[in-house]
């Protein structure tokens, strides 16, 4: 998200246009997240947590295919990694809840959330690095596939779980 505003400037893009393609990414964050909750409730939050992975690793994706001076890729790939990150943020909060239930459930969220803040910042550092010494399709490559790792590790979890006998009351959390 830090980046890619940039690489569409050097594109040549007017600044209302990338503004737009921001626009459109804060709705896939924020706009769906009631339905993202209820399909976190239906299908559960791990299941979730594959789905945004997915979406996050799709937008990535087709955001480091998309040429500087070309819009539709940044719009898809920017409004694929908004919905993932709606659907990872809303299904790891239920998982997390869910965990930690009890007096230090909210110190637990609010430790989450610092967390996740400051890996965002640490991301949109790193991103400047990597772009400064090399392309953005590279950049986005990276955020590719560090975007699979919670479905890694969840196809993990799921796959131990298995083996465990209390393995169906583990994988329902």
């Amino acid at each position: 998200m830090t980046m890619l505003p940039l690489h569409m400037r050097a594109g040549g893009h007017e600044l209302q246009v990338i503004g737009y393609m921001i626009s459109l990414h804060i709705i896939g964050m924020y706009a769906f997240s009631p339905i993202v909750g209820k399909l976190v409730d239906r299908l559960g939050p791990q299941r979730m947590i594959v789905v945004g992975s997915l979406l996050l690793t799709v937008g990535a994706v087709v955001a480091a295919r998309n040429e500087a001076h070309h819009s539709v890729g940044a719009f898809v790939g920017m409004f694929l990694v908004g919905i993932g990150w709606s659907c990872g943020l809303v299904a790891s909060s239920a998982l997390l809840v869910r965990t930690f239930d009890g007096p230090n459930s909210v110190g637990i969220q609010g430790l989450a959330d610092m967390c996740m803040t400051a890996g965002g910042a640490s991301a949109g550092i790193t991103a400047g690095l990597v772009l400064a010494v090399s392309t953005f399709p590279v950049l986005a490559a990276g955020a590719a596939v560090v975007a699979t790792l919670p479905t890694v590790t969840v196809f993990a979890r799921w796959r131990s779980t298995r083996r465990s006998p209390t393995s169906e009351q583990e994988t329902d959390r």
